[in-house]
């Protein structure tokens, strides 16, 4: 990923936790793991994107459950908080940690058109 890439993927980040109250932190990493850009202050990127990788196996055997069609979120719900994973194209995903006061429509409709942006801007295979 280029250093122009990066600094767009950070800016769609950074514009997550401004727009969104109770977000605390967000990161694009590719469906392998590997991270891209991440705004988190309390965690290691590079374990996050590990995490979130193997979280994505689970999470698409389980939307089979659902019916057809792919991956498109997951969501977990602690005492604290929410964790938020979304699929960016093909190759991608987008996290994002909240606190519990966070307003979660809002975050679905604001990293959405995050994952859009993404997704059309981006090429995530490369990373």
């Amino acid at each position: 990923m280029t250093t122009t890439s990066t600094a767009a993927v950070e800016a769609v980040l950074a514009g997550l936790l401004e727009q969104v109250s109770g977000v605390r932190g967000a990161l694009v990493a590719s469906v392998d793991g590997r991270p891209v850009a991440a705004i988190l202050p309390d965690h290691d990127p590079g374990s996050t994107a590990a995490i979130v990788a193997a979280s994505l196996g689970l999470g698409a055997r389980l939307a089979d459950l659902a019916g057809e069609g792919r991956l498109q979120e997951i969501v977990v719900r602690s005492g604290s908080g929410y964790v938020v994973i979304y699929a960016v194209g093909e190759r991608g995903v987008l996290v994002v940690l909240t606190n519990a006061s966070a307003n979660l429509a809002r975050l679905h409709l604001e990293a959405r058109q995050a994952c859009a942006d993404l997704s059309a801007g981006l090429d995530l295979a490369r990373s």
